[in-house]
Formats: structure tokens, C-alpha cells, sequence
């Protein structure tokens, strides 16, 4: 039973208006519990969540173990097979880059997972890296067996394979770089903020840049055209950082990252 607020006449639980006076009677509602939301956790594999940061290395040395066991079973097969005793011979002569491109890949990874944000513009590097060194292999092996066989057309096959590794490194990373300028918001103008009125099309030609939200060219942060300094203030990241990975970069594409950062600075919008 409920009793009117107005002339305090009894009513039925579910009444809204009282029946003697007509007045509304206002029925308290039960406090709302906030939603509780569960924490962010990003993405872990079983490795991530067991060995935390020494799960990459794990991995890598699992990998290493597993390259010996092949080069084993191949030497053990040498006496039978040419082409068994080549191929143990040249994962021999290559462990060491197998543990290097194992310790990339699994720690890039696990970065990726952890802090995808940030490892967005050296992924389409580390693909090209990794997809090249496998690539790699996959030439000498066919080379391997066109010249233990023999056959022209397996060294052939690798001969191809190998002569076009170079174009395969820079459109991976071309492409790649292109995919994440596109994923950024790059081909847009960037969105202001709710408490900013808009700019009319007349005042302004451009929305004023908002930091993360789009990527441009910095006019703050800049050397030469800024695509550093804006790649920076899209991550939230120092912008040294950048130019650093930037410059080791070219280093290792033997200066292919110069054109790609020319291109940059001719696609990318220069903020204010």
C-alpha cells in the first residue's frame, strides 16, 4: 500500500495517481547499481600469461631446438641423399640467422599483442623481414635439389625465387605502410572534439588537428616535412623514438625507406 503524498489517502501498491484527490504519486524506484565492467586485458597467448615477457625468448630457443633436430635427421640421412647432406649443411651454416629472424618474429609478436598501437609502424618492416627470410629458404632449398637431383627446372625455380626477393621485401613494405596510414584515418579530415564547435568549410578549409586521431605531418615536431613528428604525436610516443627506427630502417632496406618517407610527405595532410 502506498499513501498519497497530497492528501494521504491509501492506494494500491501499483497506483500511479491517487483515487481520492488525483494527485501523482511518486513511487520510489530501487537505486540502479553501476555496470561493472571487467578490466582491459589485452590479448595474451598461453606463453604471454605463463612466462610474461620471457615467453618470446622460450619460443625462440624451442624454434632454435627444432632447426637442429631437422639438420640432425638430415645429416643422418646423408649417406642416402645428396640433397640430405646439402640441406643439413646449409641450416648449419644459417642457425644463426634462423635464431635471429626466430627472436624478431616472437618478440615482435608478443609487443604486437601487448602494444599494437605502438608496434604499428615498424610492422610492415618486420613482415618484409620475416616473409623475405622465408622466402630465402624456400630459394635454396629449391636450388639445393635442382642441383643434387639434378634439375633445371627446380634451380630454375630457385634462381627465380631468389631473383625477386628484393621487389617482394619492398612491396610488402610499401603496401604495409600504405595499410597503416589508411587504417589511421589518414584519407579523412580528422574529427574535433565534442566541446569544440565546428569550423565552417568558409573560416577554415581544414578541422583543426587533434593529436591521435588522425595522422598528418606535424607542423610542431618536424626536421624536414614532419612525418616523423606526426607519426609521434599519433602513437603518443617520442618522437626520437621514431626518427631512430626510421633511420635503422633505411639502413637495413639499403635506403628504400627515403622513398617511402618522400611518399609520406606528399599523401599524408600537414595539420597546424
Amino acid at each position: 500500500m502506498v499513501y498519497c503524498p497530497k492528501c494521504g489517502a491509501v492506494n494500491e501498491d501499483q497506483a500511479s495517481f491517487c483515487q481520492k484527490c488525483g494527485g501523482q504519486i511518486l513511487v520510489p524506484q530501487p537505486p540502479i547499481e553501476p555496470v561493472k565492467r571487467a578490466p582491459a586485458v589485452w590479448n595474451q597467448s598461453p606463453f604471454d600469461r605463463t612466462f610474461r615477457g620471457g615467453g618470446p625468448l622460450l619460443k625462440t630457443f624451442l624454434g632454435l631446438i627444432f632447426v637442429l633436430l631437422v639438420m640432425e635427421i638430415f645429416d643422418a640421412l646423408s649417406a642416402e641423399s645428396a640433397f640430405a647432406g646439402e640441406f643439413s649443411g646449409f641450416l648449419g651454416d644459417t642457425l644463426v640467422l634462423f635464431f635471429l629472424v626466430f627472436l624478431l618474429a616472437f618478440f615482435f609478436g608478443y609487443y604486437t599483442r601487448k602494444y599494437p598501437r605502438e608496434t604499428a609502424m615498424v610492422s610492415p618492416l618486420v613482415t618484409a623481414i620475416v616473409v623475405t627470410f622465408v622466402l630465402w629458404v624456400v630459394s635454396n632449398v629449391f636450388r639445393l635439389l635442382g642441383e643434387t637431383r639434378p634439375d633445371d627446372f627446380l634451380t630454375a625455380m630457385g634462381e627465380m625465387v631468389g631473383s625477386v626477393l628484393y621487389i617482394i621485401f619492398l612491396l610488402i613494405i610499401l603496401l604495409g605502410y600504405i595499410g597503416v596510414i589508411m587504417k589511421a584515418g589518414r584519407f579523412g579530415n580528422p574529427v574535433p572534439p565534442a566541446n569544440v564547435p565546428p569550423v565552417p568549410p568558409s573560416a577554415s578549409p581544414q578541422a583543426p588537428y587533434v593529436p591521435g586521431k588522425r595522422m598528418g605531418r606535424s607542423n610542431r615536431d618536424k626536421i624536414i616535412f614532419g612525418v616523423c613528428g606526426g607519426m609521434a604525436e599519433y602513437l603518443d610516443t617520442d618522437p626520437f623514438l621514431v626518427r631512430v627506427l626510421w633511420v635503422v630502417g633505411t639502413l637495413l632496406t639499403s635506403g628504400v625507406l627515403i622513398l617511402a618517407y618522400l611518399i609520406l610527405a606528399l599523401i599524408m595532410p600537414k595539420y597546424p
